[in-house]
């Protein structure tokens, strides 16, 4: 009888220490969901009304640190709500869905001039890398393509049919390594016949592979349910191979010349795995777990720290708590220092050089967005709660 009852109070000791927790999480999203809500841009200037704001910095001196009007941060900030849009409910579904709609409402600003589906990093109709001391003005010389990344959310986030997902894929097939005479000299020896698809739209432009663009091409095409080919086929095979042989943690940033670190690129394969039952990448679900939980032992940024979590959580592995219980604590973290997303000019290189100027700092920039940090946080709770 003794024994019962310490089993009965130890039962409700644990719920209660659960649910406990459990408010502690919800109290913390809902702050989380207002805070982020009011960073989003409420009248046209430096950025467009619905934006979240973004910042870029040169990797060289001068930094120069200025205001970025690309729509990436927005793009993908509207997509991680439009996800985590089922699990939340009342005032944050509420305010979540506003935060979509007007982030929408940006988007024909970045459209293709001649109102293709195919959007542009920045708008379509002002200067590239605003504020920079020359490259602002040499849009004519560079050019501005559009590119897969930022159409694919977009066309995953805002009110699009059936008829542009099937435009968008056109292009992506016909820009593709292997089709029209188009052939890739940026990625490793083994890759250079299969017929992927490639990060830039631009028909004029080298193929070219990452490793995390890939994952969100394909994510576009399982969530759109658009019937496979073989660009889809094979771009699924790259990532498949470069998982098997661990290139992610070997060569993160000539794999990913945009998003650079291991532990973004398996936030991008672990979100693709976590959505969609994709047997060739399933077999990886054990090896990831075991390299996050690697790259968690020697990662000290906090928003390293978050997304690993996430990533753990998506493959259906337990993740370790997360010490971080406010607001205030995060935005004084070490996560103002942290980057998710890059560009590196030498993206397009032949080996060797691709190696060698992917590291010149003065032809790195480097992009942040306060509101995208705090989303990201925002995600690993949501992901959290859902376990």
């Amino acid at each position: 009888m003794q024994r019962f009852v310490l089993l009965i109070l130890l039962s409700i000791f644990s719920y209660t220490g659960f649910a406990q927790k459990s408010t502690a999480d919800s109290l913390l999203i809902n702050s989380l969901v207002k805070n982020i809500a009011a960073m989003q841009v409420t009248a046209d200037g430096e950025f467009y009304k619905g934006m979240f704001p973004s910042f870029r910095e040169c990797g060289g001196a001068p930094h120069n640190y200025q205001p970025d009007n690309n729509i990436f941060f927005t793009a993908i900030s509207a997509f991680a709500f439009r996800n985590m849009l089922p699990y939340l409910s009342g005032y944050d579904k509420i305010t979540a869905e506003d935060i979509i709609k007007k982030a929408t409402a940006v988007y024909p600003y970045y459209k293709n001039q001649y109102g293709d589906p195919f959007y542009n990093f920045w708008p379509t109709d002002a200067p590239i890398m605003p504020h920079t001391y020359y490259f602002k003005y040499l849009k004519s010389v560079f050019g501005q393509g559009e590119d897969a990344d930022d159409s694919v959310m977009i066309l995953m986030t805002g009110d699009n049919d059936d008829s542009a997902n099937t435009i968008l894929k056109q292009r992506l097939v016909e820009v593709a390594n292997k089709s029209n005479n188009r052939n890739i000299i940026s990625t490793y020896k083994r890759y250079n016949d299969l017929p992927a698809y490639s990060t830039y739209l631009g028909k004029r432009m080298t193929p070219d592979f990452d490793f995390a663009v890939h994952c969100n091409i394909l994510y576009f095409m399982y969530d759109k349910g658009l019937a496979f080919n073989k660009q889809d086929s094979a771009t699924l095979q790259t990532v498949s191979q470069m998982i098997k042989e661990k290139q992610y943690m070997k060569a993160p940033v000539y794999l990913s010349p945009y998003y650079v670190k291991s532990s973004i690129l398996i936030y991008h394969v672990a979100r693709l795995m976590g959505a969609f039952n994709i047997p060739e990448l399933n077999i990886y679900r054990q090896q990831l777990a075991n390299d996050i939980n690697t790259l968690l032992a020697k990662s000290f940024n906090v928003m390293d720290q978050i997304i690993l979590r996430t990533s753990l959580l998506r493959l259906g592995f337990a993740a370790p708590a997360l010490e971080l219980h406010s607001i205030d604590a995060f935005e004084t973290s070490n996560q103002q220092q942290y980057i998710f997303f890059q560009a590196r000019a030498a993206f397009s290189y032949p080996t060797p050089f691709k190696q060698v100027f992917l590291h010149w700092s003065y032809i790195c920039y480097y992009f942040y967005c306060p509101a995208y940090n705090k989303i990201l946080w925002l995600e690993y709770l949501v992901e959290k709660r859902k376990h």
